[in-house]
């Protein structure tokens, strides 16, 4: 499987300095489903059916999420989404959004990193990246896209937003 590089890319396809808001991660998390499975001693909660969930701007809907929280410690939960496809929105700090999708996302709030797995997808003002696994850490705004066997990471370029930053 070959893996593409494409922070450079990242600045051309996506206008913002930062994805994320800036106090997002500072939020609670909210999550509606329609059922709720918790095991007090591994610290492991799973949500099924029509599950939403919010912190901040983020937005992530699914067919199930399982959060764990090792040790008990607040701030270094994981949380895995699951769903065909589960999604994820959020607004950046310049108020434009950013869309995604893939049938499963993990994301581990201690080190602000993202992965989105299998027919994964991220579209922000109609450019967007594809690929088999698309990972994204947070804080360093450093993206990584990889294929899958006989499929290569597609990105789509809006000529909108490569005249934008020419300037």
């Amino acid at each position: 499987m070959k893996l593409y590089k494409i922070s450079t890319l990242l600045f051309l396809c996506l206008s913002t300095p930062s994805w994320a808001l800036s106090n997002d991660t500072e939020q609670p998390i909210y999550i509606d489903s329609d059922n709720q499975e918790l095991d007090i001693q591994k610290n492991i909660v799973t949500f099924t059916g029509n599950v939403i969930l919010r912190q901040g701007s983020i937005d992530i809907r699914a067919d199930k999420v399982v959060i764990t929280r090792p040790n008990g410690q607040d701030g270094q939960e994981t949380i895995d989404a699951y769903g065909k496809p589960a999604t994820f929105h959020q607004i950046m700090d310049d108020g434009k959004p950013i869309d995604g999708a893939s049938l499963k996302m993990r994301y581990e709030t201690a080190i602000d990193f993202l992965k989105m797995t299998d027919e994964a997808i991220l579209i922000q003002e109609g450019s967007e990246i594809q690929g088999k696994v698309i990972t994204y850490k947070i804080d360093e705004q450093r993206l990584v896209a990889e294929s899958g066997k006989k499929k290569r990471v597609t990105t789509i370029l809006q000529p909108k937003n490569l005249n934008n930053n020419k300037k």
